[in-house]
């Protein structure tokens, strides 16, 4: 049976009641601790506050999360739209999903790792996705064939770049010196949950690392991608197999 829902409660579309705010069109060069704190005063006032969280990425400037602890502060706080911070309007909506803060102070660690396993999973997903829609989409060169011309194509997966492919239960290990064989390898990735071989092509500096299920390899190749390994302390390349 079904919980019943809360009223001025927004909720996931898992059913999940969302504590999270989501706030964009900030002042990109404000620093990142005086800006944390800024939105911390603004908001404490709708309800206690868990965490601040903004990105210093580039193509994430601007945008900040305000986790409070009670979901119904999120439609109180919603009464902020469009105040100006620093002579620029500030836009809020409810976050899409549950924050790694609320997860972490509701469940264990158990539940706040598989949390996070799947919120990694689900972006390289997106990521994967978009990469496909974006070749699909790509203009053709001038001068090129035209489509109904041209050679066939070949399928979207050859073409998306490795760091783009969707998750997958092995992983594809480049850049693998000559001084590292396949049970040095095994030592490395025999650490993580649900480890099962490590197929090591060392003609080809390449080898591949299974795993029982698709998280668990998530959680290995976040670990171990630009590891440096060997004499030479080359950076280990972990990306998915392409299926």
């Amino acid at each position: 049976m079904s919980k019943e829902k809360m009223e001025g409660v927004v909720y996931s579309s898992s059913g999940i009641p969302i504590t999270t705010l989501y706030v964009n069109n900030l002042y990109e060069r404000a620093d990142v601790s005086f800006m944390t704190e800024a939105l911390r005063t603004i908001f404490q006032e709708y309800g206690e506050i868990v965490d601040v969280v903004m990105k210093k990425s580039l193509y994430r400037k601007g945008q900040a999360f305000v986790v409070f602890k009670d979901p119904t502060s999120i439609t109180k706080a919603m009464s902020m739209q469009g105040f100006p911070l620093y002579d620029k309007p500030m836009r809020l909506a409810p976050a899409k999903t549950v924050s790694d803060a609320t997860v972490k102070s509701e469940g264990d660690e158990e539940q706040l790792e598989q949390h996070i396993r799947k919120r990694k999973s689900d972006k390289e997903r997106k990521q994967a996705k978009l990469a496909q829609e974006a070749q699909k989409n790509a203009p053709h060169a001038p001068g090129a064939a035209e489509p109904s011309k041209a050679r066939p194509a070949k399928s979207a997966a050859a073409v998306i770049p490795d760091e783009f492919l969707p998750p997958n239960k092995i992983l594809f290990l480049q850049n693998i010196p000559s001084d590292i064989d396949g049970d040095e390898l095994t030592t490395i990735f025999e650490r993580f949950p649900g480890f099962k071989e490590v197929r090591s092509i060392p003609s080809r500096a390449i080898a591949f690392a299974e795993y029982d299920t698709e998280q668990n390899a998530i959680t290995a190749k976040e670990a171990t991608a630009g590891m440096a390994i060997g004499a030479e302390q080359k950076q280990m390349k972990v990306t998915y197999q392409r299926k």
